[in-house]
Parts: structure tokens; sequence; C-alpha cells
């Protein structure tokens, strides 16, 4: 599945984890970015669903570690778009995204080459009792 960014990604989280990884504008840089969701994209008015492409969702996103700094930035303002470019993944699921290629001039551009891993994340499932739910 084809993973795109949307106008329901979330894209602040993912400018307000750059930010916090001290990020700056016009840099790119190798990061790793765990906790990514991807999820099949659902049907709306006008298109029928698209088996082939998913939704990129920043929320559940973990700290962003910068791995290596290959352009300096320029000091100014981190842009408020986001696109990624060749996130395939086999299903909906929470994926690390490791080594992960980022531009941050004009848009946040994250880029999943041959030196990028994307690692599912899988989580430990257990059964809640009713003594344990909370209201």
């Amino acid at each position: 599945m084809e993973a795109r960014v949307t106008s329901y990604s979330q894209v602040d989280r993912l400018r307000e984890g750059m930010e916090k990884a001290e990020v700056g504008h016009g840099q790119e840089i190798r990061a790793d970015l765990p906790g990514v969701r991807v999820v099949a994209m659902a049907r709306n008015w006008f298109t029928g669903r698209d088996k082939g492409k998913g939704e990129v969702f920043f929320c559940t996103m973990g700290p962003i570690r910068v791995l290596k700094v290959e352009t300096p930035g320029d000091g100014r303002p981190l842009p408020t778009t986001a696109s990624i470019e060749g996130l395939e993944v086999p299903g909906s699921g929470t994926y690390d995204l490791l080594n992960t290629l980022v531009r941050s001039n004009g848009d946040l551009r994250l880029v999943v080459d041959d030196a990028t891993r994307v690692v599912p994340v899988v989580r430990e499932r257990r059964i809640v009792t009713a003594g344990e739910l909370v209201w």
C-alpha cells in the first residue's frame, strides 16, 4: 500500500516533533521517526475506496531522533505542509521509519529511500478485565 500525507495527517504534530529535535528550515537530515501510523484510505463522496493507497498519521509518532545533518539550515521557520515519498507498507499499522531522509525547504518532505528501513511496530495485546475498566 502506498502511503501519503492528507489533510487529516496532523502535520502540526510532525512539525512540533521537528522543532523539539531542533530541526531547522532548509536542513536536510537523516532521522528516525518512530510510531508513524498508516491506515488504508477510506472512501469519500468523490472517489471509491482505493485499495492501494494509505493515509499517514503523525499523531502517534514518538520523539524524532536526528542521526545526521547533511545540509545546514537557514534559521527561518519550518514549513507548515508535509509530503512523503516512497513509503510502501503491506497494510494498516504503526511503523518506525528508520534513517529517513528529511528535507525542510518548501515543505517537510520525508523520503523513504534505499537507506531507510520501515519496521512494523508490534504492540503487546492483553485482555482488560472488568476491574481495570475506567469510565
